[in-house]
């Protein structure tokens, strides 16, 4: 019984990795095959879905495990100074280069870099990294010396390089330099039998911390489960948090605790889900049908903006104006979406989402980075 009990941890945990599902046991064993190597490996997937994490497994387990791991995340850092923060600079080579600096590149030397978000990165330094893939020479902004290093070279992104490659915004031939071996990272909502691990995985994470240690109700898991995740585990993990943070006493986290926004009626929160048209004798309200689609497609466009009426009107096709009064009249006819936003936002008497546009607090509330 003790071995199997041992097998079901291993299966279920991988070099910090939580996942039982055959996609991330895939991945798992991706990242055993892959990592003694010197592969360049891109990994793809939502924001939120570990990506970094998988970059440091296949770090750890090469054998450059005593080199640096050094993370980049190109779309952090502006563009005039990401080719210096990867290469670095020589003296006076622009404005404010006081002294000589080295860039990440050569840091890595003997280790390993992992370029998040690569898809940001701009034409001219695509040159240079595929330059730096090809031979590990590269030169200093403002410099003519070369330098040559040693690196592996993990990159990561959230979006289609395909598409950029078809659209010429990503070059082909770096694409496919940096594609040897790709790892897909599955979202949270096609692998939703994983999440009550990652529950107990995060809580247990959390006490470590010396956060009081937490369990959660049957119910409460099941809410989990049923909400699609936009922002993946790192959703999960913030919302766990939140919880354990202004938690009851008695240290269970119930559904009655969870944010509003996981316990709205599943055709707002849940894309996958079917509506409950039932025809009776007598039809249907399809004025009032048409507006619940209406609230759920809305719902689900404010979820991945995090709230941002700008960067929502934009997934929706529809001027930021159009939006802010659909808001308004939804809320002045009291529809679950209205309600659902402005849920624990009392501070103006209007939703988070159409009084500011930055991230909307209270029910929209995301921190999903």
């Amino acid at each position: 019984m003790q071995g199997n009990d041992q097998r079901d941890r291993t299966d279920s945990s991988f070099e910090g990795i939580i996942g039982r599902h055959p996609s991330m046991q895939a991945v798992f064993e991706i990242i055993r095959r892959v990592a003694p190597t010197d592969a360049t490996v891109l990994i793809t997937g939502e924001s939120g879905t570990g990506k970094e994490l998988v970059a440091a497994a296949l770090h750890r387990l090469s054998g450059r495990a005593a080199g640096r791991f050094v993370p980049v995340h190109c779309g952090a850092i502006p563009e005039d100074l990401l080719e210096s923060e990867m290469f670095g600079h020589e003296r006076g080579a622009f404005t404010g280069a006081v002294a000589s600096r080295i860039g990440r590149f050569k840091l890595a030397d003997g280790g390993s870099i992992f370029l998040d978000e690569i898809g940001e990165m701009s034409a001219k330094l695509q040159v240079k990294l595929l330059r730096v893939l090809e031979d590990g020479r590269f030169e200093a902004v403002g410099s003519v010396v070369t330098q040559q290093v040693d690196v592996r070279v993990i990159a990561a992104t959230n979006r289609s390089l395909e598409q950029a490659v078809a659209g010429r915004h990503f070059r082909e031939d770096l694409f496919y330099r940096l594609r040897v071996v790709p790892i897909e990272m599955p979202p949270l909502r096609r692998r939703r039998e994983d999440i009550p691990l990652l529950v107990d995985a995060i809580l247990g994470q959390l006490a470590a911390r010396g956060l009081p240690r937490f369990t959660i109700s049957a119910e409460a898991t099941e809410l989990l489960q049923r909400y699609p995740w936009p922002g993946n585990v790192r959703e999960l993990r913030n919302v766990l948090e939140q919880m354990v943070v202004l938690g009851r006493p008695e240290r269970v986290i119930e559904a009655s605790d969870l944010p509003p926004h996981l316990v709205a009626p599943r055709e707002l929160t849940d894309a996958g889900s079917a509506m409950p048209w039932q025809f009776g004798p007598a039809g249907i309200d399809f004025y009032r049908e048409m507006e619940a689609i209406e609230d759920r497609i809305i719902a689900q466009a404010l979820h991945l903006s995090r709230g941002n009426k700008k960067e929502a009107a934009r997934l929706l096709r529809v001027n930021r104006t159009t939006l802010l009064e659909k808001l308004k009249r939804k809320r002045a006819q009291g529809s679950p979406l209205a309600a659902l936003l402005g849920a624990a936002n009392p501070v103006d008497g209007l939703p988070g989402a159409i009084a500011a546009d930055g991230p909307a607090r209270g029910a929209l509330e995301f921190a999903v980075a």
